[in-house]
């Protein structure tokens, strides 16, 4: 083979400085440059072309992965690398998976072999300074207004039993801020229109009202990919899957992470003898306010105390009468007030459950 520069030359040792196994190709095309390119195509024609072709095949897979890699989000797969990149060695992927994870880019999952998650190491900034803090006015059933701040991207959730009054606090809730809001998006999930209007026919305000403030929307699921982040949203019910209850919680993060200036009161399903809805102490996590509606009796389980106020609402209790008003209004009998105030009055759990 006939030698075409001179291994003790400067340009030989500068290409060899900046040459690594997988950037060989890049080494070689660089000394072409400065040679004769008819030699450097026999260089690679006798010896050096199929392991150059090999490492420029290898070069090609680790721009691949980690391109791949860096559009990922979430968890993902190895096979899933292999079969979108159609990836002939899985030994040089592996490789090259352990190095991303050596820089901090992913992290093996336990739960499942062959299973990465993304690191997420994107941060944004919050200019606290220019936020305003003033409490939005707001109006809504039981008086739970009177005692409690709103602010923007806030989630209050009605979590009730069946049939003990969730509706009948979405249905309020609405009417009660008409005229506070211009628009008010009501959803529903089960309700169907002879029921919806059947409501607000018994409500005493004209349809051309009614329809002008609320607007009336039916969705089953992805709640949080429909609401506006701007606006006044209601939904009636967030309904958790059969056997997959968990997913309530999940649902209620994605609505609060889709909030920007706007509010979202949110009904859920619980069981008669629990505090919080399905999906267990997840559901509490992201509202501010949280309130528990078993049959004819209301607790505040969670709320942002109005600092102005000394009177607090959480852990307190109050009884009200659904039926009197036709399904409209939550209608108040007493006062909040601690279960233990009240010896005579409803309890809202027997002692012996347990919150869950």
């Amino acid at each position: 083979m006939t030698k075409l520069f001179d291994t003790e030359s400067q340009e030989w040792r500068d290409a060899k400085e900046v040459s690594s196994h997988v950037d060989l190709a890049e080494m070689y095309l660089e000394v072409a440059q400065k040679g004769n390119l008819n030699h450097i195509n026999q260089f690679f024609a006798q010896d050096v072309k199929p392991k150059w072709q090999k490492d420029f095949d290898a070069r090609n897979i680790k721009r691949d992965i980690y391109n791949w890699v860096d559009e990922a989000h979430g968890t993902f797969f190895s096979h899933e690398i292999d079969k979108e990149l159609d990836i002939p060695d899985k030994k040089y992927r592996s490789k090259l998976l352990k190095l991303l994870e050596k820089e901090g880019k992913i992290e093996k999952c336990k739960d499942r072999p062959g299973k990465w998650r993304k690191v997420d190491q994107s941060r944004l900034p919050m200019e606290w300074w220019r936020a305003d803090n003033s409490p939005i006015e707001i109006r809504l059933p039981l008086g739970i207004h009177k005692y409690v701040k709103v602010f923007k991207k806030t989630i209050i959730v009605f979590a009730g039993a069946a049939d003990s009054g969730k509706s009948t606090a979405c249905f309020e809730t609405a009417m009660l801020n008409m005229d506070l809001f211009p628009q008010i998006d009501l959803y529903f999930s089960e309700m169907h229109e002879e029921e919806v209007k059947d409501r607000f026919v018994r409500s005493g305000n004209s349809e051309e009202y009614i329809r002008q403030h609320i607007n009336v929307i039916q969705k089953w699921s992805d709640f949080g990919d429909a609401i506006n982040p701007d606006g006044f949203s209601i939904i009636d019910y967030l309904k958790a899957p059969v056997g997959d209850s968990k997913m309530v919680g999940d649902w209620l993060t994605n609505i609060k992470r889709r909030l920007k200036n706007g509010v979202c009161i949110v009904a859920i399903q619980k069981q008669t003898f629990n505090e919080w809805g399905y999906g267990g102490e997840p559901t509490l996590w992201d509202p501010s306010i949280y309130v528990a509606l078993n049959h004819g009796i209301a607790k505040c389980i969670k709320g942002r105390p109005a600092w102005d106020r000394k009177e607090q609402l959480v852990d307190k209790v109050i009884e009200f009468d659904a039926n009197e008003s036709e399904g409209l209004k939550l209608i108040e009998k007493g006062r909040w007030h601690y279960e233990g105030d009240d010896p005579g009055g409803k309890k809202f759990l027997p002692e012996s459950k347990f919150r869950g």
